[in-house]
């Protein structure tokens, strides 16, 4: 099957709007102009040693990576720390997908290039903007931001181990869209910016809207369901098949989970009152009470749960839901 993003323009005029058609044709010929840099990039730093490494690296944006690593902050106690990055992962996704979809934009062509995924899934999706990047910069943004406002708690060396580390995944994760034929510059680019900007959003209103789903009040369950549905219809339709939007779904769908979880766990003898909003539905944990068995085996227990949840509930879901929806579009 041809890549999306590569039907002839007239398929393009006839599905998009003026204005879509319009952005796409001015954003095209630069896109496809990255394609020679692109190759002699990677036809000049191409070993089998980089070619494991990025393609290894490329799972720290994956979803399962995601699955298994956003739960920890939470179960540590990390609160806010917790939230911000479910939060920027959740819109960066969304957004991008949102963009994708409405450009409609290829990704480099292969060949010339080679893709070097482990992920096949993703070469399925438009090329602009990049997710990867979007996610990386604002993973690394959340971090960033909590290491330098507990930075009096840290040596200088932990501090500067720290930076030097979260520099690294970021240029592993975004150089390596480019390295592997997976992403122009403009994708990564676009991609970085709106991580940017979802993470200055987050950073900005958290205490806001978290103060709202903390609440209680009986109203915020509705307009929580209000809002993310509403992202949904209003999420841009694609030209050809692509799976941005399942992705788009899919987040939303743990955002709401996320929101709707906290507001029912605000109303529960289980919060921590004191210490501020930040610190208001955190799970306790001490390491010094815990000590490290339990705290592995905290780990050990949670990420079993969430995998059995992840393989049990979606064939279940749909064996319980599909009959129901069927019987409804049929009315």
């Amino acid at each position: 099957a041809s890549d999306s993003g590569k039907m002839p323009a007239p398929y393009y005029e006839k599905k998009l709007s003026f204005l879509r058609f319009k952005i796409r044709s001015l954003l095209l010929p630069i896109v496809l102009r990255e394609e020679t840099i692109l190759y002699k990039i990677q036809k000049n730093l191409r070993s089998p040693i980089t070619d494991l490494y990025f393609a290894w690296t490329a799972n720290l944006g994956s979803h399962t990576f995601y699955v298994l690593m956003l739960p920890l902050p939470l179960w540590f106690g990390y609160c806010q720390v917790g939230r911000d990055l479910i939060f920027v992962l959740g819109f960066g996704i969304y957004f991008t997908g949102v963009v994708k979809d409405y450009l409609c934009l290829p990704r480099p062509a292969s060949p010339p290039l080679h893709r070097i995924t482990m992920s096949h899934y993703t070469s399925k999706e438009y090329g602009c903007p990049s997710s990867h990047s979007a996610n990386a910069t604002g993973v690394v943004l959340v971090c960033l931001n909590h290491l330098f406002t507990i930075k009096h708690s840290l040596s200088n060396s932990a501090l500067i181990l720290s930076v030097i580390f979260f520099c690294i995944y970021y240029f592993s994760l975004v150089f390596g869209r480019i390295y592997a034929g997976m992403h122009g510059f403009t994708d990564i680019i676009i991609g970085s910016i709106i991580g940017t900007l979802v993470f200055i959003i987050r950073h900005f209103t958290h205490d806001l809207w978290d103060s709202i789903v903390y609440s209680g009040n009986w109203l915020v369950p509705i307009l929580l369901i209000s809002f993310y549905y509403s992202l949904v219809y209003f999420h841009s339709i694609p030209a050809e098949n692509c799976p941005c939007f399942d992705d788009s779904v899919s987040f939303i769908g743990v955002l709401l989970g996320l929101e709707l979880a906290y507001w029912n766990y605000s109303k529960s003898s289980f919060i921590i009152p004191e210490g501020g909003i930040e610190n208001y539905c955190v799970i306790p944990y001490s390491f010094k009470q815990i000590g490290l068995f339990k705290s592995i085996l905290r780990v050990i227990v949670g990420v079993t749960t969430v995998l059995s949840w992840k393989a049990i509930s979606k064939p279940l879901l749909r064996k319980i839901i599909s009959p129901i929806y069927k019987k409804f579009i049929s009315i």
